[in-house]
């Protein structure tokens, strides 16, 4: 079952350099077409301005496409109403890339967290409260941090109040744009092994953004490979690493360090 269909989906930007000048139009997104099956992993992957991240901003309504269509669960998000935009909002939850600029340092962790139950729900005061602890305690964070300030914490834990942040809804998808790229490697792995426990857990279906195939290895069930806001391939993971057939995914391959011995 297709959870998204992203049909024939473009972003461009109007960009003028002074007054007079006619603006140049910069393709961040170029007709793209892709689905994401409900349950899987799905990793859009390219470097820096291939408009992977860009993509990711339209599934979360952040940014509104040029042309084209976003089917969710059958429905074209680019028409709904408030209402539904409110309800699928809900439904699709985002971990960015920045653990500490992505949280608010006047508020503690506890506040962090609850947020989406205080803009989303009638819970009572305990009823929030009691749901952030478990959470909390999901992701790896103790009780004791609850009031607590972001800047209290190292960057992996950080993430960590992310990730709370984001499943606190309990949404059936998860965007992940570059969530472990501003950690330390030996903090990247346990943050991906957490995101695996939670898919398995919470039966969550994640798009992961990442500039570093190393990085999705191992978690992905689908590659999409974007350059230049286009699509050059896609397949799942193990046709990807044995068998690329474009240019650029076998450089972006070539780019993955090799550890020896």
């Amino acid at each position: 079952m297709n959870l998204f269909e992203i049909k024939n989906l473009k972003k461009h930007y109007e960009i003028k350099k002074c007054f007079f000048a006619k603006p140049t139009i910069v393709k961040a997104v170029n007709d793209i077409s892709f689905n994401v099956k409900k349950g899987e992993i799905h990793s859009i992957v390219g470097e820096s301005g291939c408009g992977k991240s860009t993509t990711a901003k339209l599934l979360m309504t952040i940014e509104k496409p040029t042309e084209g269509e976003i089917f969710f669960q059958g429905k074209d998000i680019t028409k709904f109403t408030p209402e539904e935009l409110k309800e699928y909002r809900k439904k699709v939850q985002i971990i960015f890339q920045d653990p500490y600029s992505s949280l608010n340092p006047r508020w503690k962790v506890g506040k962090i967290i609850a947020e989406p139950l205080l803009l989303n729900t009638d819970l009572s005061n305990k009823e929030i409260k009691d749901k952030v602890y478990a959470i909390m305690k999901k992701v790896g964070l103790n009780d004791e941090w609850y009031d607590r300030y972001p800047h209290q914490f190292s960057g992996g834990q950080r993430q960590r109040i992310g990730i709370a942040r984001a499943l606190i809804l309990n949404p059936e998808v998860i965007i992940c744009d570059e969530p472990v790229s501003a950690l330390d490697v030996s903090i990247q792995a346990q943050v991906l092994n957490l995101l695996l426990d939670l898919q398995e857990e919470f039966n969550l279906t994640y798009v992961f953004i990442s500039h570093d195939l190393g990085v999705v290895e191992h978690i992905s069930d689908i590659i999409t490979v974007m350059y230049f806001g286009d699509i050059v391939e896609s397949n799942d993971v193990d046709s990807i690493f044995a068998n690329p057939q474009h240019d650029y995914t076998k450089k972006l391959l070539s780019a993955i360090p090799v550890i020896n011995f």
